[in-house]
């Protein structure tokens, strides 16, 4: 349904529990189609899972290592820039 907030690129959502329902009547059926989905970049997500990855086994490696996490943050600040 349109959103309680008034935001045109919003809308609020409303769940209910179907087990405590004993009838249902449909006010309003939508027959328009639905806008497509996007599209997803799949190198960009592999990429993505790649550095999160590498990134997770870096800090797996210096906390088998004994680095501090203070060591660990300088680290990656210094490697960022």
């Amino acid at each position: 349904c349109p959103s309680s907030s008034g935001k045109p690129n919003h809308a609020d959502i409303l769940l209910v529990n179907l087990q405590y329902v004993s009838d249902v009547e449909i006010i309003n059926d939508r027959t328009e189609t639905p806008p497509p989905l996007a599209s997803l970049n799949v190198s960009k997500l592999a990429n993505k899972a790649r550095t999160e990855k590498e990134e997770k086994m870096s800090q797996a490696y210096a906390i088998s290592a004994g680095v501090s996490l203070e060591g660990q943050q300088l680290f990656q600040t210094i490697h960022k820039t």
